[in-house]
């Protein structure tokens, strides 16, 4: 081989190895240009707690662009903060035949709150709706349409509020109520009752804003700005009673509850895995009051044994015993069945009678300390 064979050899061969060096290319699909043109009925919006339950904006866009004769398209929408993108709603999946969607000013304050979002705070929102293809013959990207609005919630719950009674003589009485549990927005309190009126302000100094009677019922509760042709509750019991007040759904709820003791109930017996042992009932065998909308109910949710009908159980309130329990109002008888819960009492005073259940099994023991009844349900 001559010299300018071999020169011509290895320029093939560099050729072959320049070419193995370059990055692989590869077929890059693009976003479709946005025809939807999303858009939002308020790019500045202040969000207000009177207002709450009324649309506080809404979101409107065009038909996405056809992609092919078999191509279906189905729309999401969501929402996140323009600055901390991990703060992001989940997809909203839109009705077929629909192109737009809307929040309640409670409901857009509910997302701020889950961004952890201070009352007061501006922040700019980025919303984003999907135009999601679906195509038997390839894939083909999602039309996307974005638009951006500045959003400044309120304070959905306050610290307190303040019962104001008003008697038949005019006489005014104002009563805290702080919240059962802090965030959870029901409020509760402890009042000596006598026939009035009443209603809940915000302030102990001022009666507007405050809550009103609702047109939902007596018991039924709307938020009021400023004075005008609303009706106050009307209470007719007399004595001490616990209110309780969920600003969630706007009512009010009165309960009597029976005086425990040590503020507690405990259940012990062979028919539950606490057995006979008052240390191990104070330790895994108490009631729990959960539910801040009912103080009166307390629960214990465990396995039950029917041992042919000798397993028994009774419901100490005091930890001794030589103190009082709840009995049952006759030996043997089943929650199942029979609600009768009488006042706690000491053995010596009606015997020692206790509660069976009919069969094995996982049940919620329920004490009702407004109406003075017991259930046991299976849990499911």
């Amino acid at each position: 081989m001559n010299k300018i064979m071999k020169l011509i050899c290895l320029l093939f061969l560099a050729s072959i190895v320049a070419s193995c060096n370059k990055d692989p290319e590869y077929y890059t699909l693009e976003t479709p240009a946005d025809q939807m043109l999303l858009k939002t009925s308020s790019a500045d919006l202040t969000l207000e707690k009177e207002k709450e339950n009324e649309t506080a904006v809404t979101f409107t866009w065009n038909a996405a662009a056809q992609r092919g004769a078999d191509a279906s398209i189905a729309y999401f929408f969501r929402m996140y903060m323009a600055d901390l993108h991990s703060n992001v709603t989940s997809l909203f999946e839109i009705e077929a035949g629909e192109r737009s969607i809307s929040f309640t000013h409670n409901e857009l304050n509910d997302i701020l709150a889950s961004w952890s979002i201070l009352p007061g705070d501006k922040v700019t929102i980025e919303a984003e709706v999907i135009a999601q293809v679906n195509s038997s013959a390839q894939y083909l990207k999602p039309e996307l349409s974005k638009t951006q609005l500045d959003v400044v919630g309120y304070d959905k719950n306050a610290t307190a509020i303040y019962m104001v009674m008003v008697d038949d003589a005019g006489e005014r009485t104002v009563r805290r109520m702080t919240e059962k549990v802090v965030g959870s927005g029901i409020y509760q309190s402890q009042a000596e009752l006598k026939p009035c009126k009443y209603f809940f302000a915000l302030s102990a100094e001022s009666d507007y804003p405050c809550y009103m009677k609702g047109e939902n019922g007596d018991n039924s509760l709307q938020y009021v700005t400023e004075e005008g042709d609303y009706e106050m509750l009307e209470n007719a019991k007399s004595g001490t009673y616990t209110m309780v007040v969920d600003l969630n759904v706007f009512d009010v709820n009165i309960v009597s509850l029976y005086p425990l003791p040590k503020d507690g109930i405990w259940i012990v017996g062979n028919s539950c895995e606490v057995g006979w042992d008052l240390g191990v009932a104070k330790e895994k065998g108490a009631l729990q009051s959960k539910d801040p909308r009912h103080p009166e109910l307390w629960t214990y949710t465990g396995n039950f044994y029917y041992n042919d009908g000798s397993n028994e159980f009774k419901l100490s309130v005091e930890l001794d015993w030589g103190g009082k329990f709840f009995f049952a109002p006759h030996a043997a008888a089943n929650p199942v069945a029979e609600h009768e819960l009488g006042e706690a009492r000491y053995q010596d005073n009606g015997g020692d009678l206790k509660w069976s259940v009919a069969s094995d099994g996982k049940y919620t023991l329920t004490v009702d300390l407004d109406q003075m009844k017991i259930y046991l349900d299976p849990v499911e």
